[in-house]
This record gives C-alpha cells, structure tokens and sequence, in this order.
C-alpha cells in the first residue's frame, strides 16, 4: 500500500485543492486493509467519504515499476 498510495499522493498532489488536501490526509490515516478492500471494490470496516479524492483513488490505476 506504501508504494501505491506514494504513486497516488505523487500524481495528484499538485493539483488537489487546500480542502482536498485535507481530505488526502484523512485518507492516508485509513487502514492499509480498508484502503485495499474499498479500492478493489470489497467490504470495508469504514465507510468512506464520497469527495473527490476517494473518487480519484478508486479510479487510480498503478502500475508498478
């Protein structure tokens, strides 16, 4: 989860907003077992915000290098 969410944050950061921001900070304090699950379309033990960066993040596509 390190790397993708490092693909992720390195992708979007510079063009996320002050509050979008502070919703990614949100989102990097969720568990690496939530953020697999809601990604891959699972059950999570946390519901999770409908905004524009849990969208983003659902819609990320990482390919490691």
């Amino acid at each position: 989860m390190d790397k993708l969410l490092g693909a992720f944050v390195k992708k979007y950061i510079n063009d996320l907003s002050n509050d979008d921001l502070v919703k990614l900070e949100k989102l990097l304090d969720i568990d690496d077992s939530n953020l697999y699950n809601f990604l891959n379309g699972l059950e999570t033990d946390f519901i999770f915000e409908k905004n524009n960066v849990t969208d983003l993040f659902k819609h990320f596509d990482y390919i490691e290098k």
